[in-house]
Formats: structure tokens, sequence, C-alpha cells
């Protein structure tokens, strides 16, 4: 196959072939239908598509990581960049071959990347680190496989905000903060290049509330997007600097 296939390292991780067994929708893609999920990935592809020159990677590599079924995945295929999406969950990456045949799939974990160093272009890691607690492995694993001054965009729950508080009422909250992030970009070998925060409003993933088009322009309107450091959900622009170990 193309190239990351030979820069693969020896692992027990797999390629997932195409079968002819039929995937349900999973429970992403439903989400992602709805309300919050429409604004959620509005936002997202937007912030992407502004960090990353598309055509600069054209012909290279770029990397998903938590890639579930491709949401952010088919996105880039759009472009001429060949994509390698990973996740844990085999049944998601079945589920994304079914969507595309374009799209190179591998299960592997976030924290230990079964590829060789310097492969990739670009990098996106969207809504992954909240099920990762081991945030500076998962950053330098993904520093180490992309190429020198090459693009990461990134996404997480933002502990520290006051929807975590809530959220930590009900036994639940966020696994980093938006300062412990910021202390590892440049401990994993990043530098910060742009900031988003999003996710005010008060509703969750899969609502259809017919206020959340509003919402979501009030959100942007009064400039609540600028106040990273306290919004509930954060996004990085990050470019690799240097090669951490």
């Amino acid at each position: 196959m193309i190239m990351v296939i030979v820069a693969m390292q020896k692992t027990e991780q797999i390629l997932v072939s195409s079968d002819s067994d039929s995937i349900q929708e999973t429970h992403w893609e439903m989400a992602a239908k709805t309300r919050m999920g429409k604004y959620l990935t509005q936002v997202e592809i937007a912030f992407i598509a502004k960090a990353v020159d598309f055509s600069k990677t054209e012909g290279g590599l770029v990397l998903d990581v938590g890639a579930e079924s491709g949401r952010i995945s088919l996105f880039a295929l759009n472009t001429k960049t060949d994509v390698v999406s990973i996740d844990i969950d085999r049944g998601s990456l079945k589920r994304l071959k079914q969507r595309t045949k374009q799209a190179y799939i591998v299960v592997a974990d976030a924290r230990k990347l079964p590829f060789n160093s310097d492969v990739f272009d670009a990098a996106f890691m969207i809504e992954v680190l909240d099920y990762i607690p081991e945030l500076e492995v998962a950053l330098n694993e993904c520093n180490r496989t992309l190429k020198l001054n090459s693009n990461c965009v990134l996404s997480f729950g933002n502990k520290s905000s006051f929807k975590a508080k809530l959220k930590g009422l009900k036994g639940k909250s966020y696994l980093h903060s938006h300062r412990e992030v910021m202390q590892n970009l440049p401990k994993t070998g990043f530098c910060l290049h742009a900031q988003l925060g999003y996710n005010w409003l008060p509703f969750g993933r899969i609502s259809q509330n017919s206020l959340v088009p509003i919402l979501a322009w009030l959100e942007w309107a009064f400039g609540l997007r600028r106040l990273r450091r306290y919004s509930p959900w954060v996004m990085f622009h990050v470019v690799k600097q240097s090669n951490k170990k």
C-alpha cells in the first residue's frame, strides 16, 4: 500500500480491511446530525480549514487521531491529501471504511502510535484528549510522528470552565484544564499559533433544541470564543518546533 504502511513500526496494531458486513451508524455519527452536533462540527471544521493549508499537504499524509467513523477524516479527504485514520474502536473504523475507500484506517492508541517518526504533514486530535489521562504521552507521540514545522489541531474539554464545574456536580468532569494543556505544549515540542473557545451553549451534544443556532450566533457576537481560558471547550492550532523523546 502507500508509504504509510511501509512506515509502520512492528506492532500488533493492524489495518482494518473492508468486508461485506454492513455497519450501522455510530452514536457519534447520529450526534453529528443534531442541531448541536452540526454547530460543533461547523466550528471545528472552520478552525481546521484556517489552521491547515491543504494545498501544501497535497500528495502528503495527514493523521486523524481518534477518527471514529470519519467526521474529520472525510473533510480532509476532500483535498488531494492521503488520510490515515486511527481509533481504538474497530467497529467505528469499519464504519469509516464503509463510508469511503480512500482513508487508510488503523486500529491504534494515541498513546502509542504505530508509525515511524517524521511521517505526517499534519495531524488532528479532535475531541480525543478527553479520553486520555496521559496528556503529555499523547502529545509526545503526536509530535514524534509529525514532520518538523507541521501543523496539529487539537481540542479538549476545559476542566477549569464553569461547565466543567456543573459536570462535576453530576460526578463527571473533563480531564485537562486550559492551563495544563498550555504548559504541556512547549514540553512536548509544540508552539501555539492560535486558539478558540467554544461550546458555551447549555445543551448536550445530541440536543435538537431550536435555540442552538441563535445561541451559537450570540456566542460569536459577544466574543465568548475569545475567552479561551474559561471556555468549556478549546481548540488549539499548534506547530511542531522540535523533536521530543
